[in-house]
């Protein structure tokens, strides 16, 4: 009888066991969702941060509407500053057209040259005139009266060395930048515009 009491004495000590190692268990299984919980509020934090993200580059990237706004200024703004630049010019060229021009006589020439190469004379009748600008008629004339003789022999000395291709030339385009730019060189000033013939009578006997 002794036995079979101290056999139920030790049944409860074989009972108790489990129920520690459920505790313990128990104890363990809530360590589980601490990890879990801070995955969670990584990827919440992430995806705030994400979304601030966003909406700040929301506020600075313009919209459609803002594009199209600042591209038709950008048009007029170029368009404006085409069309300025276009009255400019057109004034500028008005106000050289508008710039009055006073004619100038330079004198009248009676040139004979003979030609040995071809066993020729030349005989060269002609009136010369010049364009200036009004306001530089005062300084021409005063330059021209002084300078007079020299004006007279360098127009002379480019008649003297024209070719007969030129003399016959309709033009006369090349003679009259010869005497153009001798006749300035010899006044010392660049005042004469253009030369002009009167009239030109040339024949080679």
């Amino acid at each position: 009888m002794s036995e079979k009491k101290a056999d139920k004495e030790k049944k409860p000590e074989k009972d108790q066991q489990p129920t520690e190692a459920a505790e313990a268990t128990d104890a363990a299984a809530p360590r589980r969702p601490s990890g879990l919980m801070a995955i969670v509020k990584a990827a919440g934090f992430v995806s705030v941060i994400v979304v601030v993200e966003v909406v700040a580059a929301s506020m600075f990237i313009p919209s459609a509407q803002d594009t199209e706004r600042l591209a038709r200024q950008y048009v007029a703004a170029s368009t404006g500053d085409a069309v300025a630049g276009g009255h400019e010019g057109e004034r500028h060229g008005e106000e050289a057209r508008h710039e009055e021009v006073e004619e100038v006589e330079l004198g009248t020439f009676n040139i004979t040259h003979f030609n040995p190469a071809t066993n020729s004379t030349l005989s060269i009748d002609f009136e010369l005139f010049g364009a200036v600008l009004a306001a530089d008629a005062a300084e021409f004339h005063e330059l021209f009266e002084k300078n007079k003789i020299r004006v007279r022999e360098q127009v002379i000395l480019t008649l003297h060395a024209a070719e007969a291709k030129d003399l016959s030339d309709a033009g006369l385009g090349l003679i009259k930048r010869q005497i153009l730019e001798k006749t300035n060189r010899a006044l010392g000033h660049p005042l004469l515009r253009e030369v002009l013939f009167g009239k030109f009578n040339y024949l080679e006997r």
